[in-house]
């Protein structure tokens, strides 16, 4: 039997989101799988995969921090499926850093994506999920939107807003018959690690913050994944993809879904420790 229900997903060109396309695919649904760059190897892949799988994929362009892309992408799909039951916002970018190394501009871009650009898509989707009275918003937000670590401040705080405008939402939309959650995993194996960007200051000989950037470049090393390790497998971005396919189907599976060991501990760990433990170990971890 053909599931019949139409997903929009952003940012498929690799990781979370291709893999997530290719999930709701696969099940049989009708998938819009969105990105910036058309030309893009994911894109290309996609394209090919839907082909030879006889898979109900539509690759389409949108630029989530871009409001006429979003309002072009959107009414492709309606004017194609005629309805959007479930929008998985899972586009984002990464900025590392003190947060008194990025300028207000940087800072500016990495909201855009991360925080506006699903708003951007929230708010010309649930007009159309309404009129249909259902719904789903799935949003990727990150553990770093339930928990704030040192060098991440930024991007925290932009999956830190899109998770509590979400708690908001959630309660404003559910007479509507629109469901919406949020999908927090911690380290999982995609390209936003090799795509993330530091502010150009820290290079600086007579940057503040030196002995804080060793911990930062430590991290940069411990996220350079063997494919074929165990760590690898463990996280795999498939492991998000089919969490989000469940989530997507259950009745009511509640506005936070963790995702991964290490997001699971500590989120875990922070809720159990007193906040002077957790800083004391945060300050033996990065030695500052």
């Amino acid at each position: 039997m053909t599931n019949k229900k139409v997903v929009l997903i952003t940012g498929c060109s690799s990781g979370f989101g291709y893999y997530t396309a290719l999930t709701f695919a696969r099940h049989g649904y009708h998938v819009f799988a969105s990105m910036r760059d058309l030309k893009s190897d994911g894109a290309k892949t996609l394209t090919d995969l839907a082909a030879q799988e006889k898979l109900n994929m539509s690759v389409v362009l949108l630029d989530v921090t871009d409001e006429a892309s979003v309002k072009r992408a959107i009414a492709q799909v309606i004017k194609e499926a005629h309805r959007i039951d479930i929008l998985v916002n899972n586009a984002g970018i990464m900025y590392l850093g003190p947060v008194e190394s990025f300028t207000t501009e940087e800072i500016k871009i990495q909201h855009e994506t991360n925080f506006y650009g699903p708003l951007r898509l929230i708010k010309e989707v649930i007009p159309i999920m309404r009129s249909q009275k259902s719904g789903r918003v799935i949003n990727v937000t990150s553990i770093n939107g339930l928990i704030s670590f040192p060098l991440y401040g930024v991007y925290s705080s932009s999956k830190f807003g899109l998770e509590t405008i979400m708690e908001a939402l959630r309660f404003e939309v559910k007479p509507f018959g629109i469901k919406v959650s949020n999908i927090e995993p911690g380290v999982f194996s995609t390209n936003i690690w090799k795509s993330k960007k530091h502010p150009p200051i820290i290079n600086q000989p007579d940057f503040p913050y030196q002995k804080l950037i060793k911990s930062l470049n430590q991290l940069d090393k411990k996220q350079s994944f063997n494919p074929n390790s165990l760590l690898s497998k463990l996280t795999h971005p498939q492991r998000v993809a089919d969490k989000i396919y469940k989530v997507a189907g259950q009745s009511d599976p509640g506005l936070h879904n963790i995702v991964g060991f290490d997001a699971h501990f500590l989120h875990w760990l922070k809720s159990f420790l007193p906040e002077s433990t957790w800083v004391w170990i945060l300050h033996r971890v990065y030695n500052w």
